[in-house]
This record gives C-alpha cells, sequence and structure tokens, in this order.
C-alpha cells in the first residue's frame, strides 16, 4: 500500500511537470501566431510528440497495462494528445507552403505508425504481456525521440550562434526533471518499458540545457559585434569619399 501511494505522488508529479514541459511550447506559437509565420521553427518536436502522447495513451489505458495501474499515464498522455493536435494545426496554419507539405506528410506517416502498432497489438497479438511490449517498445522509441528532438537544430544553433529556434530552455528543464520523476515511476512500478526511455532522456534534456546556456547570450555578442564591424565600414568608407573629394575641395578653395 505504501509502495502504491508513493508511486501515485511520483506519477501526479510527473504528471504536472509533463504539462508543464507541453505548455512550454505555448510561448513560442504566440510568436508564430504574432508574426503568422513559423520562420526557422521546426514542427518535428510537436510531431514525434504527438506519437509519443498516443502511444502512451494506449498503453496506460486497462487493455494494455493491468488494469488502472498506470491510470496516470494515461491520463498525462490525453491531454498531451488534444495539446499536440493543437500545435500541429497552429503549425500548419502559419507555415510557408514547402514546411507545411513537409510537415503534413510526417503526420501523416506517424499517425499511420501509431494505426500499424493499434492494429498489430489488438488483431495480431492476443496475449496480453506480448501487446504490452509491443506498445511499450514503440512508446520507448517515440519517447526517446521526443527528448532529443530539440537537437534537431542543433546545426543552426551552432552556426547562428543562438538558440532563437530552439525550443525554450523551460522545455528541456521540464524535459529534464519530468524524466527523472518518470523514471523513478517506473522503477517502483517494475516497469522497464516506462523507466528505460526516461532514464536515457534526463541527459539529453541535461544536453539541452548545456547548449542552450552556451549559446543564450551568443545572439546579443553576433550582433554586437556586426555593429562595431558596420561603423568601422562607414568610417572607413567616409574616409575614402574625403580622400577622392579632397583634389576638388582644393580647387574650390583656391578659387
Amino acid at each position: 500500500m505504501m509502495n502504491y501511494s508513493v508511486r501515485l505522488g511520483v506519477g501526479i508529479l510527473g504528471t504536472v511537470f509533463a504539462l508543464i514541459m507541453y505548455s512550454t511550447s505555448i510561448t513560442t506559437l504566440k510568436r508564430v501566431i504574432k508574426k503568422r509565420t513559423t520562420e526557422s521553427f521546426s514542427g518535428f518536436p510537436y510531431a514525434i510528440a504527438l506519437l509519443n502522447c498516443l502511444i502512451y495513451t494506449l498503453y496506460g489505458s486497462p487493455v494494455i497495462s493491468n488494469g488502472w495501474d498506470n491510470v496516470v499515464v494515461m491520463v498525462v498522455n490525453g491531454i498531451g494528445v488534444l495539446l499536440e493536435l493543437c500545435f500541429v494545426w497552429i503549425y500548419l496554419t502559419f507555415a510557408p507552403p514547402k514546411s507545411k507539405r513537409n510537415m503534413s506528410m510526417m503526420v501523416v506517416g506517424l499517425l499511420l505508425v501509431f494505426g500499424t502498432i493499434a492494429i498489430s497489438s489488438f488483431c495480431v497479438v492476443h496475449d496480453h504481456r506480448h501487446r504490452k511490449t509491443i506498445v511499450g517498445t514503440s512508446g520507448m522509441v517515440a519517447t526517446i525521440i521526443l527528448y532529443a528532438s530539440p537537437l534537431s537544430v542543433i546545426r543552426l544553433v551552432i552556426h547562428t550562434k543562438s538558440v532563437e529556434f530552439m525550443p525554450s530552455f523551460y522545455f528541456s528543464l521540464f524535459a529534464f526533471l519530468g524524466s527523472g520523476l518518470w523514471m523513478v515511476y517506473g522503477a517502483l512500478s517494475k516497469d522497464i518499458l516506462i523507466m528505460g526511455p526516461n532514464f536515457v532522456g534526463m541527459p539529453l534534456g541535461l544536453g539541452q540545457m548545456l547548449l542552450y546556456c552556451i549559446y543564450r547570450h551568443k545572439r546579443g555578442q553576433r550582433v554586437e559585434a556586426a555593429k562595431v564591424d558596420a561603423g568601422e565600414e562607414l568610417k572607413s568608407m567616409e574616409q575614402e569619399i574625403k580622400e577622392d573629394i579632397k583634389p576638388y575641395t582644393e580647387d574650390i578653395e583656391k578659387n
């Protein structure tokens, strides 16, 4: 009974952190709506988050898990499905044609993947233990990809020396804290399919925070450097112009 209460408490806390992590995308999407463009933001994190939530909503349901043992997993991911559907819709609304086409194909492909997992677990596999293994393993892969998805823009971050188009620092922070809590939840439940991906998610979340800390001030430094360079270039041009017109001004003064 004590173990169940602790596990439930950790699960509820993990649910809160997960919902905060999902809500951190709202700031980015408010900017997208205001500017009416997705700029260089990637839609991949939203698409993979949708797949992850769909899989774990199924995994936490009594059909896959042992009764209502993982009801907190089902609830948090069910809410996550609704949020991610809204995020995907907003992204598709304001994305340029090429990004919209790529995002649409990605979402359709991931929904087909989920459909295949669900149909396989219900129609092909009739043993409860193997059904749980199939859905849980799929969720484990999706969770690892979800935690790693902000790193999909790592090349852009390093090239521009700016974290402008990375998910916010708080996304990475709550991904790190949430994965730690869900890892504990999985350990208390003796469920490797919940514990495993979150064990991997912790260092990925930490890596994102480190990347953010390294480059978060670089943009300002780069802009200032550009201003200095531009100022020096203008001074140089001004000096060249003065040198070019100097003979003419001397002739005018003589006359």
